[in-house]
């Protein structure tokens, strides 16, 4: 059974690709602008409305057309990254529903964490539905699994990361609100397997910010005015810590 569902993740991984770089591409934006749909090199019109009005995924090729002008990361990047996280999530996750909830965050992670790493934003429209629906698969795991614990436990991580962390915005200028939002869904599946697990996803991702500007620094390529992004580095500490935890 685990490995028809890590071959069904990584296959899943694999066919979510597209979007995922789609979406990158349409919310890469720094400003709170509506989603992008044309290269920003040649003005094509890149992401066109099809049928009932679904959007075709960007090239896979991740530039241009007509142009060619880069538009999204290499070929099959994307789609690596994301087959080979939701198969490693198969293969140390269950049940089912808690796969799915972490199957989520991961594939909206790689969005996030793409855009943040390139214009310091946390965007709401991927946040707020990621959210809705992973917290819909957790209460609907901790009753059907009979886990009250694990729910109650996931319950309040999210919201004790997220306090935490709008209390760190109030004192400290590098961080937004896009990072508390990000830092309440992280503590949701983090949360679920207990406390040790959100402490330690946590202040990975703090770690792992602190060496990156250690390197930088020791290379002198620091400023004091520079902002780094938090996102990518909250992201890869909470799965790192998950995937063993789990």
């Amino acid at each position: 059974m685990t490995t028809i569902t890590v071959a069904v993740a990584v296959a899943v991984g694999l066919l979510v690709g597209p979007w995922l770089r789609t979406a990158i591409f349409a919310k890469r934006l720094p400003r709170c602008d509506p989603a992008r749909r044309h290269c920003p090199g040649c003005s094509r019109l890149v992401l066109a409305s099809g049928p009932f009005g679904i959007v075709a995924p960007v090239a896979l090729s991740g530039r241009c057309p007509s142009c060619r002008w880069r538009i999204g990361a290499p070929p099959a990047v994307i789609e690596v990254v994301s087959a080979g996280l939701l198969g490693l999530l198969a293969l140390r996750v269950h049940p089912l529903l808690v796969l799915a909830a972490l199957g989520v965050v991961g594939a909206a992670g790689i969005v996030l964490g793409s855009i943040d790493a390139t214009t310091r934003r946390l965007p709401d429209a991927i946040l707020a539905p990621t959210l809705v629906v992973v917290v819909s698969l957790l209460v609907v795991a901790g009753i059907a699994d009979h886990r009250p614990a694990h729910l109650i436990g996931a319950l309040i991580g999210g919201a004790a990361a997220f306090a935490g962390y709008s209390l760190l915005v109030l004192v400290t200028a590098g961080l937004g609100f896009g990072d508390c939002k990000l830092a309440g869904l992280l503590g949701l599946v983090l949360g679920w397997f207990g406390w040790e697990p959100l402490i330690a996803g946590v202040t990975l991702g703090f770690l792992l910010a602190a060496l990156y500007l250690l390197t930088r620094l020791l290379a002198g390529r620091f400023s004091r005015s520079e902002r780094i992004a938090l996102g990518p580095f909250m992201l890869v500490g909470a799965f790192a810590v998950l995937l063993v935890a789990a």
